[in-house]
């Protein structure tokens, strides 16, 4: 019982120390202006902002072990005629070679050039995977071709790649950093089945049939 009377005393001590310290700030904040003139109306605000970050209850859980990692948006604006590419600078991070394979989805995915479509890292090293989409000539003002990148390392990643055509506009292109490193900690928030390391798969590697080297970790 008096852990749980302690517990409840406690809860609101937060919500006091806020209000305490945002009135004393507003004092401050108005004698200052009463002698000098001069208003201060941020401080208190900038407070309330930064207590709110500390005092919020919930936190962000990303994506579960089995999903792919998200690598953000990117948008190339180009023109008729002209070209848009991505390239990825991929490092890996393990102890241990493994390949890295890309891929493309989307209404324009079988206009794109992946090259290589596949490559082999050793240890710590690092490689490039060059994409472009040579925009066709036909292309009209405002058109848009959405796709996504799938990145497959020693772990998982997916791009969301759009080309904005329009009248005016150069070659565009764009460089992506993935650090394709082993998950080793396990954190809070983990399913019981992750597992730790690079994530198994099974496929055809160098035309033998198995479990591709290195994605143990």
């Amino acid at each position: 019982m008096t852990a749980l009377f302690s517990t409840a005393s406690l809860s609101g001590v937060s919500g006091a120390l806020v209000k305490l310290m945002t009135a004393q700030m507003q004092l401050g904040s108005d004698l200052l202006e009463s002698v000098t003139g001069v208003s201060v109306p941020s401080l208190t605000s900038e407070l309330q902002q930064r207590t709110k970050k500390m005092t919020a209850t919930c936190c962000t859980i990303p994506a579960p072990c089995w999903m792919p990692q998200p690598l953000g948006d990117c948008v190339s604006h180009t023109s008729q005629c002209k070209t848009a590419c991505i390239e990825l600078v991929i490092t890996n991070c393990d102890r241990t070679p493994h390949p890295v394979t890309v891929s493309v989805a989307g209404d324009a995915a079988g206009d794109v050039t992946v090259t290589p479509a596949t490559i082999t890292l050793g240890a710590f090293m690092r490689g490039k995977i060059k994409l472009c989409f040579a925009v066709p000539t036909d292309a009209k003002n405002g058109e848009e071709h959405e796709m996504v990148v799938h990145v497959q390392g020693c772990r998982d990643y997916y791009l969301r790649w759009t080309v904005s055509v329009g009248t005016v506009g150069i070659d565009s292109c764009h460089t992506i950093t993935i650090e394709d490193c082993p998950d080793l900690v396990h954190h809070w928030y983990d399913h019981f089945y992750c597992q730790r390391g690079c994530h198994a798969r099974t496929g055809t590697v160098g035309g033998v049939t198995g479990t591709v080297v290195g994605v143990h970790g």
